[in-house]
């Protein structure tokens, strides 16, 4: 609201009828959050306060001087503007909604469909994920269940390797919305066999069939979620947004298919925890790895490089796929500590469908042009770097290659069977 008066009174505005608030998404709003979960808030302001100087510079400046805030920095150029920072520590991602109108706070809260019809594509995705749990929640049985239901999930996604959706596997959205459709199936269920309806739904679904709370109609576009189209309960109906490709939603089903195992036999809510949220154990599971490295001269840059990257990652899932290599990419980050730049270093499980030789330079060529697809990403490139290469299991960092067969020697080796068959096959036809 300072922010909101501080425009104003710039612009020599009839302050005291100008007004901003906040709003949240995401599993905070849901109330499914966890330690390590970060915060989705969307700051909705009036018609005078523009995105690039206002957000990004004026009210940039007011959240530098709280001392609450570090880490802040701003993602001017991606599909949906935004700050981010760390308020009390907690990750805040922090985009911006411009409506047409002086007071914003009263407007948005009513939630005028004349309003949402005239904003501009950023700002509908945004508020877009505020109707989708507002919807969520008028339509659920029961909140807890669905709360403690979705952490649950998020744990089980975290640990198995499931949970970022850039990389191709589980956003947020898609599983709050899987975790409501099995509460609404089954209303008075325990959370033990709600645990066990969602890995018996969705192990056994009909894929692409899409999955929707709500009996309405929804416009299939096939080229934005053609593996597993889902549905968010708004009107006009949407689908969730996916870079799901071919070697992940691989992955997605095996880990339902696992979890079904795990927990079909259950009759008193008698489940084994520990063997389903075990880690996934890369290092047992492939014998080749991709190693990408991406590195900047100061954190700062590092931080903005590695989001840029990221938001990219999808274009080298497709390349690697067309050449006739699967891919599981680790959605952890690593450092290397010998070099002397600030770096993230990530490890992509590898499987050859064929026998084949990768041209890492060629790979890598193919790829940086989709990083390097306008000004920020060419002015991001002359400071910033990328390295790939293909490295062996014994290459990994000591913590994870220890961590990774640890957590295989607790396991069922017959629950990998499948898996370590197809393994061993795609790995004996590497030349």
């Amino acid at each position: 609201m300072g922010w909101a008066k501080r425009v104003a009174y710039d612009q020599r505005e009839q302050y005291w009828n100008t007004t901003a608030t906040v709003l949240t998404f995401g599993s905070y709003a849901l109330g499914a959050y966890g330690p390590e979960s970060d915060i989705d808030a969307v700051c909705v302001g009036p018609c005078i306060a523009s995105l690039q100087h206002h957000f990004f510079i004026v009210l940039r400046q007011m959240l530098e001087e709280r001392p609450e805030v570090s880490d802040l920095h701003s993602i001017e150029n991606a599909k949906v503007p935004l700050m981010r920072f760390k308020f009390n520590g907690m990750l805040v991602d922090f985009p911006y909604v411009q409506l047409p109108v002086i007071n914003a706070a009263e407007a948005i809260h009513a939630f005028d469909p004349r309003l949402l019809a005239v904003v501009n594509e950023p700002s509908w995705r945004c508020l877009s994920g505020v109707r989708v749990n507002r919807q969520i929640m008028q339509l659920l049985p029961n909140i807890k269940k669905f709360q403690i239901l979705l952490r649950c999930l998020k744990l089980w996604a975290r640990k198995r390797g499931l949970h970022c959706h850039l990389l191709g596997f589980f956003a947020g959205i898609h599983l709050a919305i899987l975790a409501a459709f099995v509460c609404i199936m089954h209303p008075h269920a325990t959370l033990s066999s709600l645990f066990n309806s969602f890995f018996d739904i969705f192990s056994h679904w009909h894929w692409p069939l899409p999955v929707s709370l709500l009996d309405q109609p929804t416009p299939w576009r096939p080229h934005c979620c053609s593996f597993m189209p889902i549905v968010m309960p708004c009107s006009p109906p949407e689908f969730c947004a996916s870079s799901i490709t071919r070697s992940t939603f691989n992955k997605i089903k095996e880990e339902l298919q696992r979890g079904f195992a795990l927990t079909k036999g259950d009759r008193n809510g008698d489940i084994n925890w520990t063997e389903l949220f075990a880690p996934f154990p890369y290092t047992v599971r492939y014998k080749h790895f991709l190693r990408i490295v991406l590195s900047a001269p100061v954190a700062e840059e590092l931080r903005d490089w590695v989001g840029w990257v990221k938001s990219r990652f999808r274009n080298l899932l497709l390349k690697l796929e067309s050449i006739g290599v699967d891919c599981d990419p680790d959605p952890s980050e690593q450092a290397d500590h010998s070099m002397i730049e600030p770096n993230v270093v990530f490890f992509w499980g590898l499987m050859y469908r064929t026998s084949t030789n990768i041209c890492i330079d060629s790979v890598k060529e193919d790829f940086m042009k989709s990083v390097t697809n306008d000004i920020y990403g060419k002015e991001k490139c002359t400071h910033s770097d990328i390295t790939m290469s293909i490295v062996w299991p014994t290459h990994l960092p000591k913590c994870v290659y220890a961590h990774s067969v640890y957590s295989q020697n607790r396991q069922n080796p017959r629950q990998f069977m499948m898996g370590n068959q197809l393994m061993n096959q795609d790995c004996n036809a590497v030349r």
